[in-house]
């Protein structure tokens, strides 16, 4: 009897359940909206510092017709609470096309909101998203968050054992790269401001920064020229990479 108690007691600190989640995702003037999901689920390990382990490999679900992002409930094996505790739910991006915007992020469970890009209401369950287009510095922001997350998703080992999953991923490469081309017609042409200088530099790291910010200026002035710099290249690999999930 003392070894079946134990047994169970083991199975219920090594199994663990994470919920449904919906997020109904829709625009400032509350339309839904076409948007994909970027999700896993990770915990921590006892550590004196902080140590995650990821439950799940990552994966994209995309909006119904009604603008819901729906993950499924998840079961999770894994050692023993507290040498691992129980995982939780990260949306690591939600990306909404129509609006060239990639800020959309869940937590753990917290939903992270931005006065004015990605506001959550309380519930967590809905967000207001808004169209960053008219500002090059946020929408590049975008570009680097299709390209950080596309990147994981490109070696994800995921891919490899489910040709389902190429599907989504294969829309995402699209979307990048139709908002690569949007962001040159656009803003191709605009200056690039001065950025703002950190704070706490001394006298001969504000001289550094400085020389630094005018080089990188003078290389390349326009939007154009760094979004090129940056993103250029990586779509021409990733066109290879298309190719061959389309096979």
């Amino acid at each position: 009897m003392i070894v079946l108690t134990s047994v169970a007691v083991l199975v219920a600190l090594s199994v663990s359940f994470t919920g449904r989640y919906t997020l109904d995702v829709v625009d400032a003037g509350s339309q839904p909206q076409l948007a994909y999901g970027l999700y896993h689920h990770k915990g921590d390990w006892l550590s004196v510092h902080p140590v995650s382990y990821d439950a799940t490999e990552p994966r994209i679900v995309k909006t119904d017709s009604a603008g819901g992002l729906t993950i499924p409930a998840a079961v999770h094996l894994h050692l023993p609470f507290p040498v691992q505790t129980p995982p939780k739910l990260w949306i690591e991006m939600v990306y909404v096309p129509r609006l060239h915007n990639a800020y959309g992020r869940v937590a753990g469970g917290d939903a992270i909101s931005t006065a004015g890009t990605w506001e959550m209401d309380r519930s967590g369950s809905r967000a207001v998203v808004f169209d960053l287009s008219d500002s090059p510095e946020r929408w590049q922001g975008t570009l680097a968050n299709l390209s950080f997350f596309i990147g994981h998703l490109v070696s994800a080992p995921a891919l490899r054992r489910d040709g389902s999953a190429t599907a989504p991923l294969i829309e995402l490469i699209g979307h990048f790269r139709g908002e690569y081309n949007a962001f040159l017609a656009r803003h191709g042409d605009t200056r690039r401001p001065r950025p703002p200088m950190p704070a706490g530099l001394n006298d001969d790291e504000r001289r550094r920064w400085n020389e630094m910010v005018d080089q990188d200026l003078t290389e390349r002035p326009t939007w154009g020229m760094e979004i090129r710099r940056r993103f250029e290249t990586e779509l021409k690999s990733l066109a290879g990479v298309e190719a061959g999930m389309k096979r």
